[in-house]
């Protein structure tokens, strides 16, 4: 089975937490790390053979709202799967238009478990979820 890619585009404070929950999948994604939109642009752009099969992406970056970057990629590449992580600057009619535009295939409020990060890249990914609960997501 090939590997799928999962890029992580999220602000620093993100990134260990979420590398923490896709240790599940080791083996089965490929994931890459990012630091801001202008680096996970040419990434999608030159992923001519749909490899990447879902983004994380946190709202704000920099200060920077990424809402806009997501409805163009999502534009760009209707296939692409968007996790968006909504910070505390994403208002409640943002997070609904995106729903309603189907731009983002899910959404997590801050502050979120790692469970919740593996259950949508379960679903979005359409790896079948195990039973037994990993060693690691047991409280």
């Amino acid at each position: 089975m090939a590997r799928k890619m999962v890029l992580v585009c999220v602000k620093k404070d993100l990134t260990h937490p979420i590398s923490w929950a896709l240790r599940e999948f080791e083996g089965r994604l490929n994931v890459r790390y990012l630091d801001h939109t202008r680096q996970l642009g040419p990434v999608l752009a030159a992923d001519a053979g749909d490899e990447c099969c879902t983004v994380i992406l946190d709202s704000v970056i920099d200060d920077e709202s990424t809402l806009a970057f997501a409805k163009q990629a999502k534009e760009n590449k209707p296939s692409l799967k968007i996790l968006l992580i909504a910070s505390s600057g994403t208002t409640k009619e943002e997070i609904i238009g995106l729903i309603q535009s189907k731009v983002v295939s899910g959404i997590l409020v801050r502050p979120f478990t790692a469970e919740q990060i593996s259950d949508y890249i379960y679903k979005l990914c359409g790896f079948k979820k195990p039973t037994e609960v990993p060693w690691y997501m047991q409280t």
